[in-house]
């Protein structure tokens, strides 16, 4: 999902649509192409290579649609909803938080959580953030820097006043960059260069994976200081609030094909957790 903490935790920031591809292109015309708003370089979410699960997945929901699949690429840590879906950019986003504010969606196709990855090796294991062993040990946070938005364990760390031995990873690269940043902070844990990182899971498990068995990763599904915070979110398809029709249609495809994009989840390294949607909704 391209500028998951993007869209994620400023769902404030959202606007209304100013353009309807319904009211453009009706739900009952015939679709020259199924056409995505993705990040050119969020792996493991999408890049221009077409690698990543959404784009694997937006193609398999194109092919059921029998139309073929494009991209409209647009950076996701810079008002992605706003900028891209909600101006009539394109006709979905394949990886979104369910219920998401100014969206409809889908129903979940899968959900994860944040996680804790260690080394392996690392006697000290996470249970959580309560643990004695965090207040000397030297934590890593994804930088989000995107109006505001902060991460849910950055919420709990802070709560327990935690403000030394953090250090923060870009997640985004600058324009021109070369290599997006994503995975420094897993190589980090993995180096030795810092004790635990706290990060989206998805990110961890696709990063973690070219390291073997050398890191440990936990799901993390609540903490009891903060039960308001959520860490567990299911993710789904979704498209503007006019377009309940491809809605429905994109839903027939999902549920069509379940064994298929679960094993593009599985490939990609996303950990996946049982979601109590009462509980962790956005």
């Amino acid at each position: 999902m391209p500028g998951f903490l993007s869209h994620l935790l400023t769902v404030a920031a959202l606007s209304s649509a100013t353009l309807a591809f319904a009211q453009q292109t009706p739900a009952n015309a015939p679709r020259r192409a199924f056409l995505v708003c993705a990040d050119p370089a969020n792996p493991p979410y999408s890049s221009k290579d077409r690698d990543g699960f959404e784009n694997k997945i937006a193609a398999v929901l194109a092919a059921d649609m029998t139309v073929d699949v494009d991209f409209f690429w647009f950076a996701g840590h810079k008002s992605f909803l706003r900028r891209t879906l909600l101006e009539g950019m394109c006709d979905a986003v394949v990886a979104i938080p369910e219920g998401l504010p100014a969206t409809v969606t889908t129903r979940p196709y899968f959900a994860s959580s944040f996680v804790a990855v260690t080394r392996s090796a690392d006697t000290r294991r996470f249970v959580s953030f309560d643990d004695e062993w965090l207040r000397e040990a030297r934590i890593g946070l994804p930088l989000v820097g995107n109006e505001g938005a902060t991460t849910p364990p950055a919420l709990s760390l802070s709560t327990r006043g935690f403000t030394e031995h953090i250090t923060p990873f870009p997640m985004w690269a600058e324009d021109g960059a070369s290599q997006p940043p994503q995975g420094r902070i897993i190589d980090a844990v993995a180096a030795g260069e810092i004790d635990v990182a706290f990060v989206w899971g998805p990110v961890a498990g696709f990063f973690a994976r070219k390291h073997g068995g050398a890191l440990r990763i936990e799901p993390i599904t609540h903490d009891p200081r903060r039960p308001e915070v959520a860490f567990v979110f299911p993710m789904a398809v979704g498209v503007r609030k006019a377009d309940v029709a491809l809605r429905d249609r994109l839903q027939r495809a999902l549920d069509a094909h379940t064994v298929e994009i679960a094993a593009i989840l599985r490939e990609s390294g996303v950990p996946l957790v049982a979601a109590a949607p009462e509980k962790v909704k956005p």
